[in-house]
Order: structure tokens, then sequence, then C-alpha cells
């Protein structure tokens, strides 16, 4: 089609569409009278004059961004779920300005009346004791939780995050499908979105005055900080997460960085003295305020859930003794139960004397004989749902239960008939998405965000939020789990408030602490890189030297290639392996799957899956261009778990090589000195010094003729990245003696054993020590290595026995090297990361304008 053809009918072929298909559901974009609403005019205007061309090129630059920015979630149950890329549509999602003022009306006043509510519930219940929410409603929703009972945090304010998912119903008006008041997720996503829209469509921001978002999370932060009422000059708030499995992870770690606080899990945090701490390298750190994502259930195994392993043990007797605030406090999820929709209307014109602005989908609660029977009378037309989230059971439509369902569904509500509500089914609006290569309606379900400002005892609704859309025509599940796509959300109009000082100064900055789940894995982050380097490199040699056998047919009689091999196979761990006579006759397979399988542990592919792994788990610690590194890393891992063909592999092998040390050198580069930047460093000298020493141990432990040597040794140097030190230092044939010299004494070759020793001292000392000017164990382990090594003599090592040939005295200086650093590694993790920490000074954190 001509691009400028396509320019013309890219709306009007959309309009037609609408028409023909005589839909149901209401349109975003045009009226009744099929004219296009104000605020989509312009929008449109410019999606025509970009053209199909341009909008694919700017597509592609939004899903090229999220990537690089390493935007993921994750899909339960999925093998290839984790860190799925976030998908975002081109086209967003536009509120008009009088559209927008009822919204924004609506959920503020909606927040504060759930607010009185959550004050009433866990206070003096005179809601209940009146009969304006029947008391089987709360006591018999597993979310009320008689724990926190007469509990609060200081302030009216006790709902201090809120948000909720709205949707336009066929007659125009915005409904509410879903209060969301336990630990609302979305906010760093739609930040995230907003910032890839704003670099991929920053005319169309400008020239239409999109508000900014920023406002909200200046906001929040402003309000999580001064919630820290017992330690006001220098609070501590960390970001409490289920974890790296988690759907949202990237989201804790996104905001927790944003807003400068300290992202943990459970395991990070004690409870001591009524206070909680977080765990650190040099001991113990009071926390004031916990920002959590953990359900209020799973927070705490001695007084709720008791099989939890991501709360902490005795955090309720802290809350109890307001020694730390939680936000949202627990017992809020109470709010999210559907059964409350039903009685909004009545307690809004009780509580606040005022009619409810944004209605709840309608909801009869089955507790009530007359709305029970309704349910019955209508169950082919409505949902039907438990008031409270069940693991065993979702949302039923009554319109695909047979008649045995039908059945066997009345009897279980005549029998409880207060855990269940019915539902009105609500056909979601319609609003244009970009869908290879031209504009399509699809459903659309819209998730706001509000947070309380306790500086004016008030809410603030963000202008913006997460909009979902469903990923087929005609269906409503917008869920990411089910392959919903997001959109930016716009709100044309100036914004109300324009000062850039709502992160001022003024707001305390206390020192950043590193966690000690956080520690471990950036030392272990360490030990993978250089590991997943050393096969990387080791698996391009042994396939180099492959292709130059003469006969593959009769590799066993090839003694370079064998070494390498059995090498290979004592390094990984994955025995007998080539050990094994009728695999070194016929290696390739096995190469193959010592290389890709990523279910072998020690496999190369199972180290760099341990490497992505680690650094996912750390992703607030590493900047943006590591992201964009890892990302292609993954990508390569990826394709060597497909691959079948040592030509194949090769060539990813080759491409892996650089992306590691591409990684390798923006931490030596770009990393900031601190403990995070130092464990990383420790992780890799101890591994690339252990590597190094098992290496020359299985590689070097027999003596051969000069000529097979030479060639051993030069595969030996080459996979070392020291062949060309060697031709410049010696200038003369590689001899073992030379080698030996280069790769365990040389203490300005940093591949040497040595120097890698040596750097490990140094980054060990560095470390807060536990003890006096005496040595630690661990001190003493490297100095006993670095002095075996620095009193070895390579040309008595070379040395084999006579029948034999082997270099005894060489294989029991490396297991004694081994053993060593063996010992310091296993020292350090117990010293070290039972209880750590780290400070990285005073850090200052500007939200940006978007």
């Amino acid at each position: 089609m001509d691009n400028q053809l396509y320019k013309e009918d890219m709306i009007s072929s959309l309009l037609h569409r609408k028409v023909k298909s005589n839909s149901p559901y209401f349109d975003e974009i045009t009226s009744p009278d099929g004219s296009v609403h104000p605020h989509w005019e312009k929008i449109l205007d410019t999606f025509n004059t970009l053209g199909k061309e341009e909008m694919d090129e700017r597509q592609l630059q939004l899903k090229r961004q999220l990537k690089e920015n390493g935007v993921t979630y994750n899909i339960y149950g999925d093998p290839d779920g984790m860190n799925r890329p976030w998908m975002l549509d081109a086209v967003p999602m536009i509120f008009g300005e009088e559209d927008w003022n009822v919204i924004e009306s609506g959920l503020k006043q909606r927040t504060i009346l759930l607010n009185h509510i959550l004050k009433d519930i866990y206070g003096k219940r005179t809601l209940i004791r009146s009969g304006h929410i029947p008391f089987e409603l709360i006591y018999n929703h597993k979310g009320f939780l008689r724990q926190v009972d007469k509990l609060k945090i200081p302030g009216e304010q006790q709902l201090i995050q809120y948000s909720a998912d709205l949707a336009r119903g066929p007659n125009g008006k915005m409904w509410v499908l879903h209060d969301r008041t336990d630990a609302p997720s979305g906010a760093g996503y739609t930040f995230e979105n907003r910032v890839a829209m704003t670099r991929v469509f920053p005319e169309m921001i400008r020239e239409n005055q999109i508000r900014k978002i920023n406002t909200y999370y200046e906001t929040l932060k402003r309000t999580i900080t001064n919630l820290a009422w017992q330690n006001k000059e220098e609070p501590r708030v960390v970001f409490l997460s289920p974890g790296s499995e988690n759907e949202a992870y990237f989201e804790h770690a996104y905001l927790s960085s944003l807003m400068g606080f300290t992202l943990v899990s459970g395991a990070d945090l004690t409870v001591s003295d009524g206070y909680v701490w977080l765990k650190t390298i040099k001991g113990l750190k009071k926390v004031d305020v916990i920002v959590r994502r953990v359900d209020d259930v799973f927070c705490d195994p001695l007084e709720f859930k008791m099989n939890s392993q991501l709360g902490v043990v005795g955090l309720m007797e802290a809350v109890r003794q307001q020694k730390v605030m939680l936000i949202n406090p627990l017992g809020s999820r109470i709010l999210e139960n559907p059964g409350l929709m039903a009685f909004l209307p009545k307690l809004c014109r009780h509580i606040l004397g005022e009619e409810l602005i944004l209605p709840s989908v309608a909801t009869w609660w089955c507790g009530q004989a007359a709305a029970k029977q309704y349910v019955f009378d209508n169950l082919e037309k409505l949902i039907i749902r438990k008031i409270y989230s069940d693991d065993t059971s979702s949302a039923m439509y009554g319109s695909s239960l047979d008649e045995q369902q039908i059945a066997t569904l009345k009897n279980e509500i005549n029998m409880r008939p207060y855990l269940y509500v019915g539902q009105e089914r609500v056909n979601f609006s319609t609003t244009p998405s970009y869908i290879d290569g031209q504009l399509a309606s699809r459903n659309a379900v819209f998730r706001s965000y509000v947070v309380a400002d306790t500086t004016n005892n008030s809410y603030q609704v963000m202008p913006g939020g997460l909009t979902r859309s469903s990923a087929d025509e005609g269906t409503f599940i917008v869920s990411n789990q089910a392959g919903g796509i997001s959109k930016d959300t716009w709100v044309p109009g100036m914004d109300k408030d324009t000062k850039s000082d709502l992160v001022p100064n003024k707001i305390p900055q206390t020192e950043n602490v590193l966690p000690s789940s956080t520690a471990e894995k950036l030392f272990w982050l360490g030990r993978y890189v250089e590991r997943s380097i050393f096969l990387v490199r080791l698996a391009r040699v042994i396939i180099k030297k492959y292709y130059e056998t003469e006969d593959n047919l009769n590799v066993e009689k090839d003694v370079v290639l064998c070494s390498l091999l059995k090498s290979f196979s004592n390094i990984t761990l994955l025995l007998p392996g080539f050990e094994d006579k009728e695999t070194l006759v016929n290696p390739e397979k096995e190469l193959i799957s010592v290389i890709t399988d990523v279910t072998k542990a020690g496999s190369l592919n199972h180290s760099l899956q341990a490497f992505l792994r680690n650094a996912y788990a750390v992703r607030d610690r590493l900047g943006l261009d590591s992201w964009r590194i890892l990302d292609h890393i993954s990508e390569e891992s990826n394709k060597l778990k497909e691959s079948t063909r040592i030509n194949d592999i090769s060539y990813i092998l080759d491409g892996l090589i650089i992306r590691l040390m591409a990684y390798h050198g923006l931490r030596v580069d770009t990393m900031t000195r601190d403990v995070s930047w130092n464990l990383q460093c420790i992780g890799s000298d101890l591994e690339s010094s252990y590597m190094t020493c098992t290496f020359l141990k299985n590689i070097l432990s027999k003596e051969l003729d000069s000529e097979t040597e030479k060639s051993l040794l030069e595969c030996v140097l080459i996979n070392n990245e020291s062949l060309i030190t060697y031709r410049y230092m010696y200038r003369s044939t590689i001899e073992f003696t030379n080698t030996l010299t280069l790769l365990l004494l040389n203490e300005l070759n940093p591949r040497s054993v040595v120097y890698q020793i040596t750097q490990l001292e140094k980054r060990v000392n560095r470390m807060p020590k536990t003890s006096g000017v005496q040595l630690s164990l661990i001190q003493k382990k490297l100095l006993e290595a670095t002095t075996l090594v620095r009193l070895s003599e390579p040309n008595l090592l070379k040395k084999g026995k006579k029948k034999s040939g082997s270099r005894k005295d060489l294989i029991l200086l490396m297991e004694k090297l081994e053993q060593l650093l063996g010992d310091a590694s296993g020292l350090f993790i117990s010293q070290y990361f039972n209880h750590t920490e780290t400070t990285f000074g005073f850090v200052s954190t500007k939200i940006p304008e978007i």
C-alpha cells in the first residue's frame, strides 16, 4: 500500500470497521454520532502524519527501549517465563479534561471513604455495630487480621497507597472493578512506560501538553519518609520484596532505586528488642519504615501463615510497639473485599454525606437473602466470586456452567452465602491499539494510583496510570499473565503544581546499606561471570583444536585434544564425561551437552544462567548499560539451549566472550569503588585463581614429548589470554618453565595466580573487620596461598616421574592452593553473609520530570 494512501486511510479504516462491526462496547475515540472526541483528534492526526513505516519504526523503538532498559515481568508456572519482556502499545490511552476531573474527584472521594472504613474496622467498629456493614462480611474475610486490632499508624491517614481498576461500561460511565489496598502494584511499570513514550514520541507529549506523573512519586517518597516519626533526621526506609521470582520483581527494584530506598527480602531483616533491624556486614541497622510488596498474611510466620518464607519473624510485635511503620498497614487487604462494593453507596452517604462519584461494578452480596435470590435468578448474566481470593478457585462465569455445575455452585452458596458475591459482567470500552501495522480496537482496563499527602492531610491522584488492553479482539483478559499489553495513560492539560522541588533537599537522606542477601548475590555474581568467561574460552579452544584434528574419528589419538577434553570434564565436574574412553572416541555429543545443556549443573550454559539469575536478583545495583549487555548474554544463552551443531555453537561462543568481557569492562570502568564493586571483584578473583589452579593441575599433570607439550602449552596460554604476553616477554619457543612462571608467578600478569590472590588479599583487607590487629582466618589462608605460590619453583615442578611422567609436585601444589582458596571462600561466606553490611555514603535521589 502506498504510504500516503495509508496515512489518509488509517483513521477512516478504524472507524469503518467499528461501524461495520456494530460493536456493543463503548468507544473511547468516537461519540455516538461517529465524531472523534477532541482530545483524540490531534493524537490521531499525528499518527496519520507519521504513516505506517514511521509508526512501525516507533513501535520497534519502544520495544527496543524497554528491552534495553531491562523492563520485564515473570509468568508463573512457565519454565520460560522468567524475565518476559514488557509490552507497550505505541497508542496511549487518553482521557479528556472533563472526564479526568470526574475520575480524579471520584478516586479521592473513594480513598477517603475507604480510609474511614479501615480505621473503623480496626477501631471502634461503629459501622458494624450499627449494621451499615454486616459483621459476617468482615469477620469471615481472610483479610481481616485480628492481630492488628486497635493498631494504627500516626495521623488520620491509615491508607497510604491505593489503586483502583476502572473500566468504562457501554453507557459511557467509569466503573470501579477492583480496589487494590494491600500491596498495590504497577506504579513502577507506569513510570517506565512514560519514560519510553517520552523518548519515542516527544513531540506528541509536548504538543498535547500531557500532564507529568513524577509528582505522584515525589509525594509518595515524602510521605514515606515523614512516617519515620521516631527518626525524622535520618530515616531508614526499606522496600520489602517477595524476591526475584515474583511477577513484578522488576518494579520492586525499579521503584526502590527511583526513590533511594534499600531493596530487601524477608531474610535480610530480623526483629530484636522490639525493633526491626537490617542485617549488614558490620552488624545490624535499625529500620524505621517498610514499604511492603509482600501480602500481609505472609509478613510474619509467627502470627500469620506459619509456612511463609517471605516475611520476618516477630514483625507484628514491632508493629504493635510502633517501632516500625508498614506501608500499607497490615490488615488493609480487608478493603479488597468485593462484598463491600454493595454497601459503598450507602456508606458514602452515611460517612461523607455525598453520593458516590465513581460507582462500583454492580455487586450483590449473597449474605442477604434478596441479593442471593437475585444472583440465583440471574446466574447466566453474572460473575460469581468468593469475597477473598483463593488459591483453589477464581471467578466463575455463570454463562459457562452446565446444569450440574450450577447445582453444585448453588449448594455451596446456600451452605455459606456470606462467602459469595455476584457481579455484573462489564463490557469494557474499546480503545485503539497499534497491531500489525494498523489501528485496531481492543478492550481496556485502567489502573489508577492515589497516595496520601501527609503535609496537608489530603490525597493526590496520579494524572495518568497503567492501562492494559487485551491481546485479542473481543476479549476482556488484560492481565500480564494472560498476555495483556500495557499502554501509557495521558491526561492533556496544565499541571496543577508546577513546582520543581517536590523532592526538596529538606527530605533527610540516610546512608544506603547493602542487605546481606544482596551482598551474597554480588559475590556469586562475580564468581559466575568469571566461571562463565573461563568456560567459554576453554570451549572455544577445544572446538578450534577439534576442527584442526586431522581425523575426527580418532580423537583419542590426539593427546592435546584429549587433555583439553578431560580437563573440561574435571573442571565442570561432569564426570565421567571425557574420562570415559567410549565418549572420547566420539566426543561431539558430550561436548555439545556440556556446553549447551542448562539442566546439567556445572555446564557452561548452567553457569551462564546462574550468572544471569544473580544479576537479576541485584538489578537495582547495576547500571543501564550493564543491563543491555546482560540482555544480549541472555539471548546468546537461549540460543545455546537450542543449538545442536558445533559450527553454530562456535559462532555463539564468539559473541558470548565479547559480551562477557564487555560486562567485565563496565564493572571495572563505571562502578563506584564501594562494597558492591569490591564483593564482585572478590568473587571474580577467587573464581579466577581457583579455576586457573584446577586447570593447570589437570592440563599439565603429565610430562609429554617436547612437540606435543609445546602444542598443549600454546592452548593453555590462549585459554588464559596470555599468548601475546608470552611472545612479547620471552620471544622464544613456548616451553613449560616460562609458561608456568607467567601463569603462576608473574605479578604483572593479571591472569596469573599470584596476581589474582594478591588482589584478593587487598580486596578482603578493604572489607570491615570483626577482630583487632591480628589477621583473620581468611587473611591467614590467603597469605599462606600467596606465600606458597611465591616459594614455588617452576623448573622443579616441570619434572615428572620416570615411569608415569606424572608431575606429582605440581599436582600437590595446585591441590593445596585449591584447598586454601576453598577454605578462604567458605570463611568469607560464613563471616560476611550471615549478617552483613556496607555503606555507600549519602545518596540524593531526584525523580525526573516526565
